[in-house]
């Protein structure tokens, strides 16, 4: 009895509800992601601190997330600013990532760079 009982309260705590995508991503804001957009000589940069509790470690989920967070802000920025940059390329997105243990964070942090189309 008190392994379905502890199996119900696992299943629970693992529930999640989605994120709302409809709204861009704001500078500073999100579920769980910070995020800097500063400009440069000729572009701007998308530095991305995202975290999240995963009970069973997944660093390579945390980084496809990290670099698409980064880049999907870029396209973001640049679109509000009504000019075009050129194409990101995801392998160029600089990502790290970390853990703590004990509480069952997972971080990372990406830096995208984006520059004006000519």
């Amino acid at each position: 009895m008190k392994y379905a009982i502890l199996a119900g309260l696992l299943g629970l705590a693992a529930c999640t509800t989605a994120a709302d995508v409809s709204q861009p991503l704001a500078e500073g804001k999100g579920n769980d992601a910070k995020i800097k957009v500063a400009d440069t000589a000729d572009g701007f940069t998308v530095d991305v601190r995202y975290s999240r509790y995963q009970f069973i470690p997944e660093s390579g989920a945390l980084l496809i997330a990290c670099r698409s967070i980064a880049t999907a802000r870029a396209y973001e920025e640049a679109k509000s600013r009504g000019r075009e940059i050129e194409p990101i390329n995801e392998q160029t997105v600089r990502v790290s990532t970390g853990r703590n243990g004990l509480v069952g964070l997972t971080t990372c942090r990406a830096f995208a760079e984006a520059q004006w189309k000519r």
